[in-house]
């Protein structure tokens, strides 16, 4: 999860960024099976993630319910790599303020 690295791979496992002009957040699997995904703003002042575009060919799930689970599970570890950046970022924020 977020910075952990797996044997033999040089990058982290997830990169949060932000288009250019700032108005598009993403998350980037790095690891196989690589994907970029929005993440959104919701509603209970979370974050969904959308639009998976994977960058790897998928993996080959003929039946529609386990592809949407599978789906579902990387939303759940892409939102928990948001949430573990978002709780970083607050820490850094902190200790900058308390400084």
């Amino acid at each position: 999860m977020g910075i952990n690295k797996m044997p033999g791979m040089n990058s982290p496992e997830w990169l949060i960024g932000e288009s250019v002009d700032g108005m598009r957040q993403f998350v980037i699997h790095c690891w196989p099976p690589r994907f970029m995904a929005e993440i959104l703003d919701n509603d209970e002042g979370g974050n969904d993630i959308t639009d998976f575009d994977f960058i790897d060919e998928p993996p080959k799930i003929n039946d529609a319910d386990k592809y949407v689970m599978y789906l579902a599970k990387l939303a759940r570890q892409a939102g928990d790599a948001v949430v573990e950046y978002d709780r970083r970022l607050a820490e850094d924020m902190e200790k900058k303020e308390d400084g």
